[in-house]
């Protein structure tokens, strides 16, 4: 494994833990890989605090419709280590 591998495996390790820790303050709950942030009683002012917690946390822009589209922790955790990923190798220097 080349070591931009594991720096991605473990930036992609700690966006879940950070994702799934907001989710479950953010929802009072436990949360699973598979779990729907609606249908454990998320509704939209929830979506906006926990979105606003993650920005604060992994220094990502998201929007509202990111959670709407990808409502499943697994799939918004994702989408946000991508985010993650892409700001920092804008950030790298060339």
């Amino acid at each position: 494994m080349s070591s931009t591998e594991s720096t991605e495996s473990f930036d992609a390790e700690r966006v879940a833990v950070v994702v799934a820790g907001i989710w479950a303050e953010v929802l009072g709950t436990e949360v699973i890989p598979e779990a729907d942030f609606f249908l454990l009683g998320g509704h939209s002012l929830l979506a906006t605090q926990m979105i606003a917690r993650v920005e604060r946390s992994l220094g990502v822009r998201l929007k509202l419709r990111h959670v709407l589209d990808h409502p499943e922790l697994a799939a918004f955790t994702d989408l946000v280590a991508g985010l993650v990923q892409d700001a920092d190798l804008s950030a790298s220097p060339a």
